[in-house]
């Protein structure tokens, strides 16, 4: 077996006074994340959808309530696998939102960068062995592929998104590329998208040495549009949601709070413009919509189960309690429909059927829609592709091995975290010392979160800034405090302050009671532009 490259030591957990037991075994990493999973999708962060393996996870756990991404799916895998600013590995923007101008910078080019490592590469140079089943999409470049980018085995599907139940496309003028070792492969007969990257998953686990540690990456592209599903997963949400997304947004508050991941003074954002009142829709218009959430709730229960069954078969395999588990969602839910742009809804008129008998099958295609979303969204303001709160703060946990750290189990916690810190946290956590050469420094803006998961302070302090751009929305934070700039109708395309201790909503605009807060978060915002490269885009996107 090749040797590890790990110095394998004593964790100190300085908030309790208590030294751990040295570890005789190095510990094992998986990270699974959903796509467009809303905050209150799974129970444990007040939701109702069956998500009991989820649960399980997060309660033995630590729920991570401030946990934040990009707004939207390439830029947030791209700093999960970097540790590094999305604009600095070359996700500045996604897809066919990169604007002319910035198609001609390196930050802009929809792929990884080569010269930025990933946490797969510096873990298989540690001597771990690295599987990926997931939606890629951080680029189709031969040298951005999962074998260039570290993973030993793997299963993707490369661009944003696609048919659950085949291979149909997201768009019209996309392809839908699934890749096995960085070549194409035919999907079985039987196919859905959740249960096959975890079968791959399975069959990777099964075939590796057993004497070494192993880094799996499966990011699950459910329950991202279109949204399709399995009929008996379907039929458990018949009863759920005929009541329209008003009273699931008072029912996912009301379980947010009583869950604990907010706060239980937390009042409820009045309802967004775009969103028509549920009693404003026909029946028929209602029946369409209570079965698009009874699909997207499928989707949910259907990737739980699955996750259910990875984790029965790291307990047969005498994995499990040497596995440090991190869940999250990539960003907020998806609240477009499919009529913008409008070019795209001529292509779903011919080619899918979404009568109220066949939504949810392969011949369907529909997205979560703009009530549905708000609803799933519960205390925050706005959805996938914003930067306000709703966009990119997401339900999140970490699960850790228990015989190792029992104390710390069953907390929720409340500092902050961003998706760029779980490279350097698993790292940390696996005391590798790993020098690539040729390679910048690695990890350029994310910290180690480690130390905070294991009883220490937050890897965060109050006066820390933190800032964030995409598709020319922009954000900082420090501590309570962030200033939002959103074009309209999701701002006013000018700088607003909030105080997100008390608003986390982001409603009220303190910019004239707290004009200095304003000046000095700004400013900061400015430089971060400056320091990652950011290239405004010429006008607001579509998206």
């Amino acid at each position: 077996m090749k040797t590890l490259a790990i110095a394998v030591v004593a964790f100190c957990l300085t908030s309790c006074g208590q030294t751990q037991a040295p570890i005789e075994r190095p510990l094992n990493f998986l990270i699974i994340m959903a796509d467009d999973m809303a905050y209150t999708d799974m129970g444990a962060f007040g939701g109702e959808i069956k998500t009991p393996n989820l649960d399980q996870l997060a309660y033995e756990g630590v729920r991570l309530t401030h946990f934040h991404t990009a707004p939207s799916c390439a830029p947030t895998r791209a700093m999960l696998l970097t540790g590094t600013d999305n604009h600095l590995v070359g996700l500045g923007s996604q897809g066919g939102l990169v604007t002319p101008a910035q198609a001609k910078l390196p930050g802009y080019g929809n792929a990884l960068l080569p010269e930025y490592p990933t946490i797969a590469e510096m873990l298989k140079a540690a001597g771990y062995q690295t599987f990926a089943s997931a939606k890629w999409h951080v680029g189709s470049k031969p040298e951005a592929l999962p074998k260039a980018r570290g993973f030993d085995r793997s299963f993707v599907l490369l661009e944003g998104g696609a048919g659950h139940l085949d291979d149909t496309p997201m768009f019209s003028h996309y392809n839908a590329s699934w890749l096995e070792d960085d070549q194409p492969v035919a999907l079985p007969e039987h196919f859905y998208s959740t249960d096959e990257m975890t079968n791959r998953l399975i069959s990777y686990l099964e075939g590796k040495d057993q004497d070494a540690p192993f880094f799996a990456y499966l990011a699950f592209t459910a329950p991202h549009w279109p949204l399709q599903a399995l009929p008996e997963d379907i039929d458990k949400y018949a009863q759920i949601y005929g009541e329209g997304w008003h009273q699931l947004h008072r029912t996912r508050l009301t379980g947010a709070k009583e869950s604990g991941v907010i706060a239980s003074d937390v009042q409820g954002v009045p309802w967004e413009p775009g969103v028509p009142d549920w009693t404003s829709l026909s029946a028929q218009e209602q029946q369409l919509q209570t079965k698009t959430m009874q699909v997207y709730a499928a989707m949910i229960d259907r990737l739980d189960q699955n996750v259910g069954k990875l984790i029965q078969f790291l307990k047969a395999q005498g994995e499990y309690e040497d596995t440090v588990i991190v869940f999250l969602s990539d960003n907020g839910a998806e609240a477009h429909m499919m009529e913008i742009p409008a070019n795209r809804q001529g292509w779903v008129d011919e080619n899918f059927d979404n009568t109220l008998e066949n939504l949810g099958t392969a011949r369907s295609y529909i997205t979560l829609g703009p009530g549905w979303a708000r609803a799933t969204a519960a205390p925050f303001r706005d959805s996938k592709s914003k930067i306000s709160e709703g966009g990119i703060r997401v339900p999140a946990f970490v699960n850790l091995p228990a015989h190792r750290l029992d104390q710390i189990r069953g907390r929720v916690d409340h500092s902050y975290h961003r998706v760029m810190d779980l490279a350097p946290t698993l790292l940390d956590a696996a005391s590798a010392d790993v020098s690539i050469p040729n390679y910048p420094d690695a990890f350029k803006t994310g910290r180690s979160q480690w130390h905070r998961w294991t009883g220490g302070p937050p890897a965060y302090a109050d006066d820390d800034i933190v800032a964030a751009e995409l598709y020319g929305r922009r954000m900082a934070r420090q501590g309570r405090w962030k200033v939002l700039l959103q074009e309209a109708p999701y701002g006013t395309g000018q700088w607003q302050l909030y105080d997100l201790g008390t608003d986390p909503g982001e409603q009220v605009d303190l910019s004239d009671e707290f004009p200095e807060v304003k000046r000095r978060l700004v400013e900061a915002w400015q430089n971060y532009a400056v320091e990652v490269g950011v290239l405004l885009p010429e006008e607001a996107p579509w998206y």
